[in-house]
């Protein structure tokens, strides 16, 4: 063999394996980029991500690794570490109820409605399938939950999701008494970017990869970056790990338990409904 030959073989591996992955896109938003009715896809009956998040506040941020279980729409539980094999916080939330554990401030809170009161104040006003739909594939905030009941959307003001095409790429659509904006990749149909109007909420979607475990396998792209912002700036960056479709759950997740001698957190925690 001659000298470089393996150097030479080993590019055109790369060049060959580069020629057969999975382009990251999004399907529906294909679709409505050309102005077709989108078939968006459903949401799996549960799903598990490791996430790492990123908080900011006052100029400064501060970082955990977490564990998101959910029931789409339905259940929500994150867990957030802090040091090695220790639960600094855990968050329950279901339609009725939902309760905020901070293990290391020995304190809970409690509380009801479509929104949490932790983390940064700003992302107390932020509805909680908003921060978490993305996973799968559900990119349009505001409206988190009622495509995925029709299943498809078009065009037109009498659609289910009102999703109305206000230049390249670019639709508006009104949800929650909010007009709200997002931005697709003409090319591929990704969603960039979703924003309230009146910008006090944006999210972003940054870093697509196709595949992510069970149907997101097959094509889908799945954002590995999203921030959340407000007026004043942003909110919290989520990173992606890991996500897993329909995972075989080792022992329901679906619960929360506040220890004795925990202290009840009422005005530290002051619960806000989203404008």
């Amino acid at each position: 063999m001659k000298p470089g030959s393996p150097p030479l073989l080993a590019a055109t591996l790369a060049a060959l394996l580069a020629g057969c992955a999975i382009a990251p896109r999004f399907p529906a938003g294909e679709a409505l980029v050309r102005g077709e009715t989108p078939v968006f896809p459903p949401p799996p009956d549960s799903l598990r991500a490791e996430l790492e998040l990123i908080a900011f506040e006052g100029g400064r941020k501060s970082s955990a690794s977490a564990a998101l279980s959910a029931k789409p729409y339905a259940r929500y539980k994150l867990d957030l570490f802090g040091l090695p094999g220790m639960t600094a916080a855990s968050m329950y939330w279901t339609p009725t109820r939902w309760t905020l554990v901070l293990f290391d401030r020995e304190a809970y809170a409690e509380g009801a409605g479509e929104s949490v009161a932790f983390g940064p104040p700003g992302l107390r006003e932020v509805y909680v399938h908003d921060v978490f739909s993305w996973l799968w594939g559900d990119y349009f905030p505001g409206l988190s939950g009622e495509i995925g009941k029709t299943g498809s959307a078009g065009l037109g003001d009498a659609d289910s999701a009102g999703l109305v095409r206000a230049g390249a790429g670019v639709f508006r659509y009104a949800a929650r008494g909010r007009q709200w904006r997002a931005t697709l990749d003409p090319e591929t149909g990704l969603v960039r970017e979703a924003m309230r109007e009146d910008s006090a909420f944006r999210i972003r979607y940054e870093d697509y990869k196709a595949g992510g475990g069970g149907r997101l396998d097959k094509g889908e792209a799945l954002p590995r970056k999203v921030g959340i912002f407000s007026r004043e700036g942003q909110l919290l960056e989520i990173r992606v790990r890991k996500v897993e479709a329909d995972p075989q759950w080792r022992r329901d997740p679906f619960f929360i338990k506040v220890p004795k001698g925990f202290r009840r957190l009422d005005r530290e925690l002051e619960v806000v409904e989203p404008p």
